[in-house]
């Protein structure tokens, strides 16, 4: 059966008239396509959500009677209504040539990481890499993961699980970001061997690099009165006691603090309010990978405690999002 076969199957076995589809940026080059063929052959009316999509813990609020979410696996500790999570899986492996690029830099002892997309590569990967001398670990999940060595952007679980047991870790995927957080929470090196390039690289000197810029936003943000706290509105995301805890925390070291509920997070959304620095309870990717758009500062809450003098330096860790 392919892919989409699967996908009618679902829509017709819930007699489903109206059909939602939500895409992550990368796959909306498929949407109008396959639309029109869900439309054809099951007889339904669909409607694409237009916003992005940032992942399983963003789910699109739809007046629809199924909506398909494409490109994710679901978290298991959610409870999702009405969604089905077409989880598209990545092309066949092909070349290894991205592995043997990474093999010299990797330890003996290797904790495989990837996204959900290059899973299924997983133990073709591990076969490839012992039989080159190495021992290979892939962590089991958690219940905010679904699959042994997925990591997200706020999960680390994965990769700490077997911390004790590997060396470093090689990491399958095209990006900085989902790795980046084991290279900073964990002192031992992260590779990335990246498939769509056929190239491999140590995240060391990005790892450095950000935690500069992280140094930096804490700077700026210590002489700051006003705070804003950001609350999603995103089913994944929603950390509202977080929030609360740290307006209060702000407000005991006489700091002023607002919450403010936003569904996307977005610098020129941000603009106007008389707020000195931000901090961000939402997707801890928007502190991150977008501070150079933010005028003011924008901590993560570990960052914020480190500004109230809650926590030291010395104790930095990335922000994970473990409810």
């Amino acid at each position: 059966m392919g892919e989409t076969d699967r996908l009618l199957e679902v829509i017709r076995g819930r007699n489903s008239k109206t059909v939602g589809l939500q895409f992550p940026v990368g796959l909306r080059t498929k949407a109008v396509e396959l639309a029109q063929e869900i439309e054809a052959k099951a007889d339904v009316t669909c409607l694409v959500s237009a916003d992005p999509s940032f992942g399983a813990c963003d789910v699109a609020d739809m007046p629809v009677d199924l909506i398909v979410h494409l490109g994710h696996a679901p978290m298991p500790h959610l409870r999702y209504n009405r969604v089905f999570f077409f989880d598209l899986p990545g092309p066949p492996l092909g070349s290894m040539a991205f592995l043997d690029a990474a093999e010299p830099m990797l330890p003996k002892r290797v904790g495989l990481l990837t996204t959900t997309q290059f899973r299924g590569w997983l133990p073709a990967i591990q076969a490839h890499l012992e039989k080159k001398g190495h021992v290979i670990r892939i962590g089991e999940p958690d219940r905010r993961v679904a699959y042994a060595g997925q990591l997200l952007g706020c999960d680390y679980h994965t990769a700490t699980v077997v911390e004790g047991d590997v060396d470093g870790y090689l990491y399958i995927g095209t990006g900085d970001f989902h790795p980046l957080g084991v290279a900073i929470l964990i002192d031992k090196p992260v590779i990335i061997a990246d498939p769509e390039r056929g190239t491999a690289r140590d995240l060391k000197e990005v790892r450095d690099r950000v935690l500069r810029q992280r140094h930096a936003a804490i700077v700026r943000a210590q002489d700051a009165r006003v705070f804003g706290i950001i609350v999603s509105k995103k089913i994944g995301q929603a950390r509202m006691e977080m929030a609360t805890d740290l307006k209060a925390l702000a407000e005991k070291h006489g700091r002023q603090a607002n919450l403010f509920l936003m569904d996307l997070v977005a610098p020129e959304l941000l603009q106007g309010y008389r707020v000195d620095a931000w901090v961000n309870t939402a997707c801890p990717r928007i502190a991150i990978e977008d501070i150079l758009q933010y005028k003011q500062p924008i901590l993560t809450p570990q960052e914020f405690e480190i500004v109230l003098g809650e926590r030291t330096w010395n104790d930095y860790v990335f922000d994970e999002i473990r409810v």
